[in-house]
């Protein structure tokens, strides 16, 4: 038994029922404390060993294998003033209501486009970063280079920034835990697709379903036509949920059989322009391809079942000419389409037609722009869509926009598309946001600290453009 185990005896049943002998405790020092009572005593020595047992832990010893150094990197570094930036947005020593990633993300984009690295000594800081912010993992990675890797290495809780060797990816994936081995076949599939194809396929029919469909899921980075014999093999899995997410696949895939399919069962509702007869029950080969029973909110399922039809047809089957007298529900299906396939003309398309936060989100910063652009309203809906534009905003417009803005009195399109303005507003607006802080005249109002919060992240980004130019 050791002292603190003898102690803590003595403190749960009572100094009265086990007397307890402070300068006999074994505590180093206790001989010299003085106590006057047996509980005072207890006490004392508690006080002693408590800190003991904190300073005292002793490291397990390693076990690994010795690793050799990191790969030479012969980037150069960054200024030391882009280095000091990217330490402040890092420890949150800057403050800013929309948060430090957006701009440690400029920080890091800014880095990678100009083949600069940070210093060695924040690559910890970057990783920690990247654990705890998944979407920017893939450009941390590209920014801490090989040293950032090798580091990435000694530690489990970095292993998404470390680099496996080659002649271990089989054994990984073969020894790995369920998330260990997706996380190894979503960094594989970035950079040998066909790999981490076979490494799935290999084991497919051995896998249990939740297996089968999390390792389909990881085909969406890097996926494209030569995946196709794999998704049309899961379509006849015998589990709902990789049938799901094969379909959920194959929607991205236009040039796809299964695409070829849905577009001849569209093209036989179709009557003219975009009008169509709504479709009868599934057969067994559209239910093979994903036509379920799902049904939309407010609709029947006739007309859900058209909607999952024009959603997986390719879009090139139709002209955007027929979206002024299209019906909702198949205004509905070629959306998720064009959603689905990326297809940057019917996304434009529908934009102008009827434009949501989800389509113009999906659009090219100048083309949300120029539709945002031409819209005169400054209401909530418009606060929706600006607060959807992806960035970066072009210099013109964003000018333009704080100037709209203050000149239409549009506080509420402020608060809504605060954050998305503090994201991608152009330096160049810069003076126009502190021009209209000026005009305010007092911190009272409300729109001057959120002003106030714009100003300092546009400044930030400024000189971080600076730094790398």
């Amino acid at each position: 038994m050791t002292a603190w185990d003898d102690l803590l005896g003595t403190a749960l049943v009572g100094t009265g029922r086990r007397p307890f002998d402070l300068a006999a405790s074994g505590i180093r020092g206790a001989g010299n404390v003085t106590a006057g009572t047996p509980e005072a005593a207890v006490l004392a020595a508690a006080a002693l060993a408590a800190g003991y047992r904190r300073a005292g832990w002793t490291p397990p010893t390693w076990r690994g294998t010795r690793a050799g150094p990191a790969a030479p990197d012969d980037r150069p570094e960054c200024t030391p003033a882009a280095a000091q930036l990217l330490e402040l947005l890092l420890t949150r020593a800057i403050r800013l209501e929309a948060g430090t990633e957006p701009l440690t993300t400029d920080w890091l984009t800014a880095a990678r486009d100009a083949g600069r690295r940070p210093p060695h000594r924040l690559l910890p800081e970057l990783l920690r970063f990247g654990t705890t912010t998944a979407t920017a993992r893939g450009l941390v990675r590209e920014v801490i280079g090989p040293r950032g890797a090798w580091l990435a290495g000694h530690n489990p809780a970095w292993s998404w920034a470390a680099t496996v060797p080659p002649g271990e990816v089989a054994e990984r994936f073969a020894t790995g835990t369920r998330a260990e081995r997706v996380a190894l076949l979503t960094d594989l599939r970035a950079t040998e697709p066909a790999r981490a194809r076979d490494l799935v396929g290999e084991t497919w029919a051995a896998e249990p379903a939740a297996t089968r469909a999390a390792f389909l899921d990881t085909l969406r980075t890097g996926l494209s036509g030569d995946d196709e014999p794999l998704l049309e093999r899961a379509l006849d899995d015998r589990a709902a949920t990789v049938r799901a997410a094969a379909t959920a696949l194959l929607d991205h895939l236009p040039g796809s059989a299964r695409a070829r399919r849905m577009a001849a069962r569209a093209q036989a509702l179709h009557q003219r322009g975009g009008a169509f007869d709504l479709p009868g029950e599934p057969d067994e080969a559209a239910r093979r391809d994903g036509v379920t029973g799902h049904r939309e909110p407010g609709l029947g399922r006739a007309a859900s079942r058209l909607i999952q039809i024009l959603a997986a047809t390719p879009l090139s089957t139709w002209d955007t000419r027929w979206i002024a007298a299209a019906d909702h529900d198949v205004l509905l299906g070629w959306t998720k389409a064009a959603l689905r396939q990326r297809d940057q003309d019917w996304l434009t398309a529908l934009a102008r037609h009827q434009p949501t936060p989800e389509l113009i989100a999906a659009l090219t910063p100048e083309v949300a722009a120029e539709i945002l652009g031409g819209r005169q309203k400054l209401d909530a809906r418009f606060g929706a869509l600006l607060a959807a534009a992806p960035g970066p905003w072009p210099a013109a417009f964003s000018t333009e926009i704080v100037g709209r803005l203050r000149t239409g009195k549009a506080d509420a399109v402020l608060r809504l598309a605060a954050r998305a303005m503090a994201e991608h507003l152009h330096p160049a607006a810069l003076a126009a946001v502190e021009n209209w802080l000026l005009s305010l005249g007092t911190d009272r109002n409300p729109a001057a600290r959120t002003l106030r919060g714009i100003a300092h992240a546009l400044t930030i980004r400024a000189t971080i453009l600076q730094e790398f130019t």
